[in-house]
């Protein structure tokens, strides 16, 4: 650094050498005109007293002296204007030399200047050095990160898959439990009276149905549950049963096609699966367990050889109704699933979810066959024919969307007034019930119209967050349940409410009809169903 100031003092004083060496000239010469001023002064008196005395004297002559004193006075003259004009110039010489001083200082700072910017320069050079080692280490931890999440998710398809065999196990565990519960009871029973039991008359009606032809019924289904019961519904007003085998509150209720069974799910994410072919006495089947939160929405295909359910986890599992075991884990939704359904002679699976989208999932491959963006989230779903061409969404921004499978767009929508919170397709296919929370209200919607052609509400009707709403099997009634614990029923021709009494103390999220007609269970939020039947 010295050098450099050295080198740099060189080279800036250079121009200034002449400036330096003519001022010092002229500060010598300066000083020898100024003792000779100084003498010339002293000879200029005395000679002014001589020219006084001359003056004095005009006979006088003027000697050789005064006349070199009058010349020296002419030149003493010339060296004071002389003089004059070096203190000029030295006064200009001086504003440069002043003026130079000032650009040294500038030049000074700006060095100093330049000095700090290099120093400050090199700390950045340093710091983005260090950045880029740090930038270097954060690519190699996130290339180690991936890969270890890599691992992870192989680890946790390992364990999920693990995790269903510990599962399917222990369903076929009770399974054989239960066998073996049976066959000590049978013969237990061999050694009792043999005292046949009146036949019910729910079960002469399965029995009658039983008789009919599989494929027909199946070639007739208009809806999402297919009609066993050819009279007009009942609305019955006496509670036949309660049951209480959930641990926790309970979001989801549906019948099998043929009636002879029903599912129920809820927060503490397991599937009972029940007998009603005994109406109204239900018996316990199995329970379906593998889900990891909430069973939010149950459907069993047209065969009722499977169960499908969606949760709170995010995901789709499916489950055989003979050993309780899990057949296919659908995975691909971000968030929880409010809705699933069968669709297209259950071969495939459509489901709704809170992550906006609508998932198609092929039953046998177990893959997800198309994603449709729905721009809300998923309530509830409905399927109008078994092509999948018409898929009806409710949506969390109030709207009802009809969608085809195989374009990406919505055909139609429909803005209601309220959040949906169900959907729900008559017996005959060409009405859709749909219920709405922030008005507490049940639009009756003609299919073929695409529009609401009445509006069913009540005094004391509170819809919660998982309210459903559900046709009676002839279409003749809709029915809901409020968070009171009130039932509401309304006549879909006369458009007029039917008095239900209140049994439920706490709020009921879902009442379904059986397929025959004669009964319907509703779900309290604490744990329990009730089975509503006038049959004795």
């Amino acid at each position: 650094f010295a050098q450099k100031l050295r080198e740099r003092n060189a080279r800036e004083t250079a121009p200034y050498e002449d400036v330096f060496t003519s001022f010092s000239s002229l500060y010598s010469t300066l000083e020898q005109y100024r003792g000779k001023i100084k003498k010339l002064d002293y000879e200029n008196l005395k000679r002014q007293e001589d020219i006084k005395s001359i003056i004095s004297d005009p006979g006088k002559k003027l000697t050789e002296n005064d006349k070199n004193f009058l010349a020296l006075q002419q030149e003493n003259i010339q060296l004071i204007r002389q003089h004059e004009n070096t203190q000029r110039e030295m006064l200009r010489m001086a504003m440069k030399v002043k003026d130079v001083g000032s650009k040294e200082t500038q030049i000074i700072n700006l060095e100093g200047k330049c000095y700090r910017l290099e120093q400050e320069n090199g700390v950045l050079r340093d710091e983005f050095t260090t950045l880029q080692l740090m930038c270097k280490k954060l690519e190699e931890d996130k290339k180690n990160l991936l890969t270890e999440n890599q691992h992870m998710l192989e680890k946790i398809l390992l364990h999920k898959k693990e995790e269903v065999d510990v599962v399917n196990l222990h369903n076929e565990t009770m399974k054989k439990l239960k066998e073996h519960q049976m066959f000590y009871e049978l013969e237990s029973a061999r050694k009792d009276d043999n005292n046949s039991p009146e036949q019910s008359l729910s079960s002469v009606y399965l029995t009658n149905v039983s008789q009919l032809d599989n494929n027909s019924l199946s070639r007739s289904r208009v809806s999402s549950r297919c009609r066993l019961y050819s009279g007009p519904a009942i609305i019955p007003n006496t509670v036949a049963n309660k049951v209480e085998q959930h641990s926790s509150e309970l979001y989801s209720l549906v019948f099998s096609y043929q009636g002879t069974m029903f599912a129920t799910g809820g927060a503490d994410k397991c599937i009972k699966l029940w007998r009603s072919s005994n109406l109204p006495n239900v018996d316990s089947i199995s329970t379906l367990t593998g889900c990891n939160a909430g069973v939010m929405s149950i459907d069993i295909d047209e065969r009722d050889q499977y169960v499908v359910a969606g949760s709170n986890d995010s995901a789709v599992r499916m489950w055989q109704v003979t050993g309780g075991q899990i057949r296919s884990t659908f995975m691909g939704h971000d968030n929880k699933i409010y809705s699933v359904k069968f669709y297209s002679h259950s071969q495939k699976i459509v489901s709704g979810s809170h992550d906006r989208t609508l998932r198609l999932w092929d039953v046998r491959t177990s893959k997800n066959v198309r994603t449709i963006f729905a721009r809300s989230s998923c309530h509830d779903l409905a399927v109008l024919s078994e092509q999948g061409t018409d898929i009806v969404s409710g949506h969390f921004d109030k709207r009802l969307r009809f969608w085809d499978e195989r374009q990406d767009t919505s055909s139609f929508e429909m803005l209601l007034d309220g959040r949906i919170t169900s959907l729900d397709l008559s017996g005959c296919g060409k009405f859709l019930a749909c219920s709405c929370k922030d008005a507490s209200t049940i639009k009756f919607i003609d299919l073929k119209l695409r529009q609401a052609i009445a509006t069913f509400t009540a005094d004391g009707l509170r819809m919660g967050e998982h309210t459903r709403c559900s046709f009676s099997p002839d279409g003749q009634y809709i029915a809901c349940g409020s968070t009171d614990g009130s039932i509401f029923v309304w006549n879909t021709r006369t458009l007029k409410r039917e008095e239900v009494p209140k049994m439920h103390s706490s709020a009921v999220p879902v009442v379904k009809w059986h397929p025959m007609g004669q009964a319907f269970i509703s779900l309290e939020k604490s744990k329990k169903f009730y089975v509503w039947s006038d049959l004795s």
